[in-house]
């Protein structure tokens, strides 16, 4: 190609670039109809994201029916006509069923549109010296078993109207955070459960979506340092004394100082839900949050060396167990 013609063609292919990505994002944007008839149940609305996605799809008039684990969150809701509110503890099985009574007389035969499955919780934390087999259970009651059960109760409901199934999980679900080990194997183990019933659920035109978030200021970052004090106190001596008192503060208080670096804007994971809901072409995965999509994602593509680098250097400043420390 003779030289002169290089500035036309960057141009060309400059502009064709942009209309393409402009084309793909007004296509993204285009939202389903009928919203008045597409009700959501949603998990874990006492506080958070699901909290504040149900008061975007009341203001959209999406009719919403929120499960509450405390009692007295009913009473901290505004209630409109569209919105039902139920209690809901995700980690019993007997109170997920009458959740599912409480759907199931609300949509009749009309059906569900969405199950958005956002209880969570963080759950003990610290090394895994310090912790025991119940803690990985209890973890996993709410954050894996409860996705489990609240999807397999309302799932039948989605079916009627070949809707859609939104669940969260983490960044943690794709790569490893040494010493919260409870909550980096719910959030893995919950990311496999999602991709096999998207395969599953395919037959009965039911989609899954799965949002993959970073660290947001939420109520489980928020009180991610409470049970640090009780996991250290039941320890015995010998594993204390192989840590150390100063191990155990400096854990704390790095602990304390990364999850204050936390994003406090949480419309991005809403939007990200609201675009699984509602959206005429939603996405499998939804990466929000840049640490997300600048650090975390990359580094879950990379070989297990580099990805274990990359983590060594993160944490080149940890604390050192005292049986460790070089005098």
């Amino acid at each position: 190609m003779d030289v002169g013609y290089w500035p036309w063609f960057t141009a060309l292919l400059l502009f064709l670039a942009f209309k393409f990505y402009t084309s793909f994002n007004y296509l993204l944007a285009w939202p389903v109809t009928g919203l008045k008839k597409k009700t959501v149940a949603i998990s874990g609305c006492d506080s958070g994201f699901g909290r504040l996605l149900a008061i975007r799809l009341i203001e959209q008039g999406v009719p919403v029916i929120a499960g509450v684990l405390r009692k007295e969150s009913k009473k901290e809701v505004a209630t409109p006509n569209i919105l039902t509110i139920g209690t809901l503890n995700v980690a019993d099985d007997e109170s997920v069923k009458s959740f599912g009574v409480l759907v199931g007389k609300t949509v009749q035969d009309k059906g569900l549109w969405g199950v958005v499955a956002n209880a969570g919780i963080l759950g003990n934390s610290g090394p895994d010296d310090w912790l025991t087999a119940q803690d990985y259970i209890d973890t996993m009651q709410v954050n894996t078993f409860g996705v489990i059960r609240f999807v397999q109760a309302l799932k039948k409901y989605v079916k009627k109207q070949a809707g859609r199934i939104v669940i969260i999980s983490s960044i943690s679900g794709r790569t490893p955070r040494p010493t919260v080990g409870p909550y980096c194997v719910s959030k893995h183990a919950v990311e496999a459960y999602a991709d096999v019933i998207r395969h599953e659920l395919i037959d009965f035109n039911v989609t899954v979506h799965l949002l993959e978030p970073g660290f947001f200021t939420t109520n489980i970052t928020q009180t991610a340092t409470n049970d640090l004090d009780a996991v250290w106190n039941r320890l015995d001596m010998e594993t204390k004394i192989e840590y150390g008192k100063t191990y155990f503060k400096e854990y704390k208080e790095s602990r304390f100082s990364r999850l204050s670096h936390c994003a406090d804007d949480l419309n991005p994971v809403i939007d990200a839900y609201e675009h699984a809901l509602l959206g005429r072409f939603p996405k499998t995965r939804y990466w929000v949050g840049w640490d997300t999509i600048l650090f975390y994602i990359p580094l879950a593509t990379l070989p297990t060396f580099a990805q274990d680098w990359f983590i060594s250097f993160q944490r080149r400043n940890r604390p050192v167990p005292a049986s460790m420390r070089k005098f």
